[in-house]
């Protein structure tokens, strides 16, 4: 499986809408119906959704099925699009001319592939609904009967929705571990090979021609202005609505324009290198051409940046929403302060955004339609890095956690880096000459939200609390974005100068078994999974029991001793970021005598409460 196509699938299930749509993410259906899709030779795409009480058809669904379109297309197949007549004006709109009558389509055409995004599918009472439940059969033709027939005449089928009425979506709830609930009266029963599961329809359709563009190795996917302008023309000459708010406006489910372009544009990240990657230019010496980098927000971190990039050999270009004060000696090649505009912006190959500027704000919107990357601080020093790392994430404990296993190596005589969010940013740590070649980052939502390759070799989730949620809108979204800490794990990863070094430790993660939130990511994750428990016992990984700390790797459960300070009950819950030290030591190789005495010693001195 490819790195990049799991985060795609895990952007794809970004939850604006909140309806959870990550718990009905099965995981590896986006790249194996990309790899099925790869071998087409004729694809019927089944789109378009009704909605009565406008008198039109909504914005999800034909957008998507365009670009999907478009992208096979470009890659030699051929591509029929099929719809009903109450949705063929948004196709009509879109320069497309729609197949109205599909009963005799499978037998006339002897597609290889058919794909529904947006269609919805029959529920168990044979009937269909919308989102809200509401009985929608007089306005549907019954189009999912092209995907109960293709079975049996062998071609493969794949749906795209994002709640579970749509056709597909069957798969997702066939899944014994499929939350069930999701099951309302409007799930459809209406099954596909592959299903992939997105927060908007229009949002998996790019996903997936995101996955095609990467085993093609080349980008399919639409500007960000060809993508902006197919949704605005659905409005003004399709007559099409918002399917959420009913209004003839350039959104999709409630959700601005902006959203669609960013998710683009996030996609097109994962398939398209890295300016620091890519091969350009060379100047006389044989060494890459400088690149010209912006930096949005000079704060700790833009600073930070600002330097590790000039290092590189980079040119950087500064803007701030406040006043600027320059260091002696910074060599910018400019200076914005107190506004953010676009115009600063011209002629930069990327731009590194402070994890202070929400994806949302107006400039990101706009550098997103000029199409030039973004990407984070921690992305950036990663991708510029040879060090080898361990990511601790979640609400609290972070930053003790990263403290703690800097005293418990150097316990053991061993050296180990911190910073990260709230501390030193990673383009800081790397400036230092000589520096520990491990480090250990405590990584927030906010810098989680735009890594590409980030890949720590061991990746730590704490806990999750109702925190950030006016950014992240909803706990089941703030879980996915945290899961990005782990997307890259289990696949190989270059970076500008090639491999990257060998690594002590590859692709752990390691999560908390009393929380199913976060338990059940186990399941999405390709390397190997380790737990940790004040409550029970776990077969792999680190749990407390009458007050002695145990640990199991391999199958071999090792006691570290006692834990508690001489002459005390274990009395009080023990700290998860010691059994999370506890652990990571023992991946390193730390003896397990000499951990257990280290916790004692740091606790009985008092840092260990």
């Amino acid at each position: 499986m490819d790195a990049r196509i799991t985060s795609i699938e895990n952007l794809i299930a970004a939850d604006p809408g909140g309806r959870d749509v990550f718990a009905l993410v099965v995981a590896d259906q986006l790249e194996l119906a990309a790899r099925s899709l790869h071998r087409a030779n004729r694809v019927g795409i089944v789109s378009g959704f009704y909605i009565a009480a406008a008198g039109a058809g909504e914005t999800d669904g034909p957008p998507g099925a365009k670009v999907l379109g478009d992208a096979l297309r470009r890659l030699g197949v051929t591509v029929d699009f099929i719809t009903d007549d109450r949705n063929a004006p948004l196709f009509a709109s879109l320069g497309i001319d729609p197949i109205i009558d599909a009963a005799d389509y499978i037998d006339r055409a002897a597609p290889s592939h058919l794909v529904a995004i947006e269609r919805v599918g029959r529920s168990a009472d044979g009937r269909y609904h919308n989102m809200r439940g509401v009985d929608v059969t007089e306005f549907t033709a019954p189009l999912d009967e092209l995907f109960l027939r293709a079975g049996p005449r062998g071609i493969t089928t794949i749906g795209i929705g994002d709640g579970g009425n749509e056709i597909g979506m069957g798969k997702v709830f066939a899944d014994p571990a499929a939350d069930p609930e999701h099951r309302r009266a409007s799930t459809t029963v209406v099954a596909t090979d592959y299903c992939v599961a997105a927060g908007v329809s229009n949002w998996g359709a790019y996903g997936l021609a995101g996955a095609l563009s990467i085993l093609a190795r080349r980008d399919l996917l639409p500007s960000a202005e060809e993508a902006a302008s197919d949704i605005e023309r659905i409005i003004h000459d399709g007559g099409g609505v918002d399917g959420v708010t009913h209004r003839r406006e350039p959104t999709v489910d409630g959700i601005e324009l902006g959203a669609s372009l960013r998710m683009l544009e996030d996609i097109r990240h994962q398939i398209v290198a890295s300016p620091l990657y890519r091969e350009g230019p060379r100047s006389r010496d044989g060494q890459p051409a400088p690149l010209t980098i912006g930096i949005l927000g000079y704060g700790e971190t833009g600073r930070a940046a600002s330097v590790l990039l000039q290092r590189a050999g980079h040119r950087v270009r500064v803007s701030d929403a406040g006043q600027v004060t320059v260091e002696p000696g910074a060599n910018l090649l400019a200076v914005e302060s107190g506004a953010h505009r676009i115009e600063f912006f011209d002629g930069c190959d990327m731009v590194v955004a402070s994890p202070g500027v929400r994806p949302d704000s107006p400039i990101r919107d706009a550098l997103h339609r000029r199409g030039i990357p973004v990407m984070s601080e921690l992305e950036v020093a990663y991708e510029l890095s040879d060090r080898e790392m361990i990511a601790v994430t979640g609400t609290v404990g972070k930053r003790t956690t990263v403290e703690l296993l800097q005293r418990l190596f150097a316990f053991a005589g061993r050296r180990v880096g911190i910073g990260g969010n709230k501390g030193e940013p990673l383009s800081r740590l790397l400036l230092e000459a000589g520096g520990p070649e491990l480090l250990a980052l405590a990584v927030s939502s906010f810098q989680l939200e735009s890594v590409v390759h980030f890949r720590p070799s061991v990746a730590v989730i704490l806990n999750v609390d109702e925190e950030h949620l006016d950014r992240h809108r909803s706990l089941a979204e703030y879980v996915r974005i945290k899961s990005r800490v782990f997307m890259n794990q289990g696949h190989p990863s270059e970076g500008p100068s090639g491999p990257p070094a060998p690594r002590h430790v590859d692709d752990v993660l390691i999560l908390p078994i009393d929380d199913e939130r976060l338990r059940s990511l186990a399941r999405k994750h390709r390397g190997r999974t380790l737990f940790f428990s004040t409550r029970q016992s776990v077969s792999r990984g680190a749990w407390l029991d009458g007050g002695r700390l145990y640990v199991n790797l391999t199958g071999v459960t090792e006691e570290l001793g006692g834990v508690d300070r001489e002459g005390t009950e274990s009395t009080v819950q023990f700290p998860e970021n010691v059994l999370v030290g506890a652990l990571v030591c023992r991946l390193y190789g730390i003896d397990a005598g000499r951990i257990g005495e280290a916790v004692r010693e740091l606790r009985s001195g008092g840092a260990i409460a």
